[in-house]
Order: structure tokens, then sequence, then C-alpha cells
């Protein structure tokens, strides 16, 4: 979730640690639902716009692997509710349930369902457009993985989740020769996990 990467970054924090998420989730308090879509919609635009140069630059087949077909819309959903299925495995990891506390659950109640619709598209959308259309291409599974974890840097277990994640979007597009399939994964976890951190309520306030 791209939320953490923002607030570390507006921080200057480099790959945030338990002490520092007491300020990122201040940060998540009072950063408007507004200011943070607008956020969200560069950052996919962005990746986008450098994934369209590059490709065009390098020749890249992306038109032919964007193809939406009912396999790939249902692989795809399918994949992506079964990474929703997981994801309680990941709070139970060290420092994660303490980021999903302070940090998640507070970010996810300020939204909306349609901020959390238009997330989950921009960031399914625009993530395996670059990452599994153009990085994956040009340096391979592990290393396109490897940075898709980094991109989502809250701390080490959730990069190495999110690099594990990524793996298995890529090996999704291979698979089925398209990126529709990993988008719409992509999509619907996010889509899943934002709505069930939304109905969770926060224990207490630990920010202050």
């Amino acid at each position: 979730m791209r939320v953490l990467l923002h607030m570390s970054t507006s921080s200057r924090m480099p790959l945030p640690d338990r002490r520092s998420y007491g300020t990122i989730a201040r940060q998540v308090k009072v950063m408007s639902r507004v200011r943070f879509l607008r956020l969200e919609w560069t950052l996919s635009f962005a990746l986008i716009a450098v994934g369209l140069a590059w490709a065009t630059l390098r020749g890249l087949p992306l038109a032919s692997l964007c193809r939406p077909t009912a396999r790939a819309i249902g692989s795809g959903a399918t994949f992506g509710a079964l990474l929703w299925l997981v994801m309680p495995v990941l709070f139970w990891a060290p420092g994660m349930r303490h980021v999903r506390d302070t940090v998640l659950v507070p970010f996810s109640r300020s939204l909306r369902t349609r901020d959390i619709v238009v997330i989950a598209l921009l960031s399914g959308g625009s993530e395996e457009f670059f990452f599994r259309g153009v990085l994956m291409p040009e340096i391979g599974l592990g290393a396109s993985s490897v940075l898709f974890g980094l991109l989502h840097a809250v701390n080490w277990v959730y990069v190495a989740w999110a690099a594990l994640i990524g793996a298995g979007l890529g090996l999704l597009a291979t698979h089925g020769g398209s990126l529709v399939a990993p988008a719409v994964a992509h999509a619907t976890f996010n889509l899943g996990a934002l709505l069930v951190l939304r109905g969770r309520q926060p224990p207490h306030d630990t920010t202050s």
C-alpha cells in the first residue's frame, strides 16, 4: 500500500521503524483525503508516463498485453482474492500489527468507498503496467519483484511480502500472456484489504 511510502517520503524517512509510525500516523490524520487522492493520481500517471516512454523507446509490445479477456479477468480476481485471504498471515509478522493499528486502520477509516475503489484501480493498473509490463521484460522477474518490494518500503517484512507478491503477479502475467490478470489481481487485493482495514476499530490512540 503506497500510503506508507507517501508518508515516509514526506517525513524524509528512507525506511520507517517502529518509533517512526507515530509520526506517520499523525501525518495520516492531518493529510486530507483530497490531497492524498491527488498524490495517488500523480504517482499513478507518473508510472504510466515513464512506462509508455520506455516501452516506446524499446519497442515493447504492450498493446497486445492489455486486451481484456474473461479468462484474464477471472484468473486475476481469483488470485487477488487468495492474496486477500492470506493477508492475516502478514500481520502476525514482527512489527506489522503495530503498522496496521497505528497507520493502516486510521488511514483506511478516513476513506470513502469510492476513494478505496479509485485507489485500488489506480495502484493496480499503474504498478502492473510499469513493473510487469515494462520492467519485467527488461530486467527479469527477480529484479523487478525486488524493486516492486522496495516501492512498498514499510519495513523489511513488508518489503519481502511485497516482493513475493510481485513475483506471483509476474508469474501470473507470464503464464497468461496478459497484463490484465495481474492488474485485476492487484486491484482486487488492494480493494479487499482497504475495505477490511476500514472495518476495524482502532484499539486505542497510540500517537500521543
